[in-house]
């Protein structure tokens, strides 16, 4: 099996936060989602702005923080080297789902 070693040495923060904040959505929307409804059970009541505004905030946050992450590990990536990931080439085609 032949392998190329490959160094991951940029991630552009736009593009990968506008990504994997949708990947962080899937699973972080759920427990905001559960905290607002243990807050209903225990108040009786919560006004629909705060619901839109936890799932907002939640969102922003999310991607502000990727962004910075992906600025910090530019920045590490540069001074002291990237990821290395191995790689091979595949003799077939794969169709992606």
């Amino acid at each position: 099996m032949k392998l190329s070693k490959k160094e991951l040495v940029f991630l552009d923060p736009m593009h990968t936060a506008k990504t994997l904040v949708l990947v962080y959505l899937c699973f972080s929307v759920p427990i905001v989602l559960l905290a607002l409804f243990v807050a209903f059970i225990r108040d009786g009541a919560i006004p629909g702005f705060t619901v839109l505004s936890a799932l907002i905030l939640n969102a922003l946050l999310g991607f502000g923080l990727l962004w910075i992450a992906c600025k910090v590990y530019n920045w590490v990536a540069g001074k002291f080297g990237g990821i290395e990931l191995a790689l091979r080439d595949l003799s077939e085609e794969i169709e992606a789902e």
